[in-house]
């Protein structure tokens, strides 16, 4: 019997009303040109959590209004799944919190057959979390939940700054999807490497920018290079003479820690897929050969050159081609976001539906990377029920929201108790009592 396919049914994305632009006074403060921000890493807009917003409350509201939209009952959801970095607690799951918010709305013990579990794995947590669900609806009836709830904060003027942003976005998985029905390979990569953490303790990330730009790029590289191979193995594809996987995919959509990002990813991804083609000797002739690391005196110098080598690459007639037409657009809404950590490869997917380009019949190629560093790459086929799913509305919807002053936004950074727009129509954080549990509710 043939097993039938699971994947997203359908998604929605949740994110704070307020903003601060990167340009005007905040550029001014930092010293910083803005055409760095709006072009160099390409994010205009940062979004900024209230005061009695945090990652279970982005979480629950994500989920409401995927429940809603979708007509989600819930007693038919088997599992909450949530990745997060932005956790609120050090051992109480931020989905116990999320149900507990939930059943406000849908009355006490709606959500009791329903577990829930937090996956931590820095950016590449809702994809893990993805990856179980579909284990466990491959053996099990129901629906699942798989939520990225996070919230990106760094130290003020830190190099990280420019690329904070908040949000959650909520999938609903199951059995016979009208969105995307995922294919069942994953290609994945994990190394131990110390380009982003957060202590216990500590309010903000530790970066190491550069280092951790490299560690991505080369955890990409290789997480599709093992989905290729297993792909291949499973016979996935059928390539055809100078074909290469990339040329069957009709979008990419990459981990956006900012949009610029992508960009340097695509670079990657396309290299290792045309290196033996006809074009890439074409691009060499162009460019010049590949580094050799046994030409450098370190892995440092090679890992620099390699990098610089991919920069030119992706000025190449040919990369800038294939980047618009298919990857260019998963970058629309993270542009007015800054990075949602987990949920960023999601607001890629829903950058390309809000924008018209999710065809039925048509595989995407998604590419997740968290810090630490793991990564994973996975393939979906877009379901013909994708035409009678109705779009959000977010590219809009994103014009409504309330900008801040760069005085608020530091207020609300280093903790301000005030929120700037009264809770009405939302769950909230109500408080947080002597012993140090956070009290959540909907206020009307």
């Amino acid at each position: 019997m043939t097993q039938p396919p699971i994947g997203i049914d359908d998604i929605h994305v949740h994110l704070p009303d307020l903003f601060i632009s990167t340009t005007g006074e905040f550029a001014r403060s930092r010293g910083v040109v803005p055409a760095k921000l709006t072009r160099g890493i390409g994010i205009e807009r940062m979004a900024v959590p209230d005061a009695h917003e945090d990652a279970a409350t982005l979480a629950a509201m994500a989920i409401l209004g995927l429940m809603k939209r979708s007509r989600v009952h819930p007693e038919d959801v088997g599992k909450i799944y949530i990745g997060t970095e932005s956790a609120v607690d050090e051992a109480k799951a931020i989905g116990t919190y999320v149900i507990g918010m939930l059943e406000k709305a849908y009355g006490e013990g709606s959500f009791q057959e329903c577990s829930t579990v937090e996956l931590k794995s820095a950016c590449i947590g809702a994809t893990i979390a993805l990856e179980n669900a579909i284990h466990w609806l491959s053996c099990e009836d129901g629906l699942a939940l798989v939520v990225g709830s996070d919230i990106a904060r760094y130290k003020l003027r830190s190099p990280g700054e420019y690329t904070q942003g908040a949000g959650a976005v909520a999938l609903l998985v199951k059995r016979e999807p009208r969105l995307l029905a995922i294919d069942p390979v994953f290609g994945g990569f994990t190394r131990d490497e110390d380009d982003f953490y957060r202590p216990i303790g500590m309010h903000t990330a530790v970066v190491n920018g550069r280092h951790s730009n490299f560690c991505y790029v080369s955890a990409m590289v290789e997480a599709f290079a093992a989905f290729r191979r297993r792909a291949k193995d499973r016979g996935l594809f059928e390539l055809a003479n100078g074909e290469c996987l990339t040329d069957q995919l009709s979008h990419l959509i990459f981990h956006i820690p900012y949009p610029r990002m992508a960009e340097y990813a695509a670079s990657a991804v396309f290299r290792e897929d045309w290196r033996g083609l006809d074009r890439f000797s074409n691009i060499q002739n162009e460019i010049g050969d590949e580094p050799r690391e046994a030409d450098y005196p370190d892995k440092d110098s090679f890992l620099q050159a390699n990098w610089e080598y991919s920069k030119r690459l992706a000025k190449t007639a040919l990369f800038r081609k294939s980047f618009e037409e298919k990857v260019a657009e998963t970058t629309l809404i993270s542009r007015q976001t800054g990075n949602i950590y987990t949920g960023s490869l999601y607001l890629g997917l829903s950058s390309l539906r809000e924008a018209g380009r999710l065809a039925p019949g048509r595989r995407i190629g998604m590419g997740s990377y968290g810090s630490g560093c793991s990564a994973l790459f996975f393939s979906g086929t877009v379901q013909p029920g994708v035409l009678d799913l109705p779009i959000q509305g977010l590219i809009e919807g994103l014009e409504n929201r309330r900008e801040i002053d760069l005085l608020e936004y530091e207020a609300l950074h280093e903790g301000s108790r005030t929120s700037l727009n009264t809770p009405k129509g939302e769950f909230a954080l109500l408080g947080i009592d002597e012993t140090g549990y956070r009290r959540y509710g909907y206020v009307p």
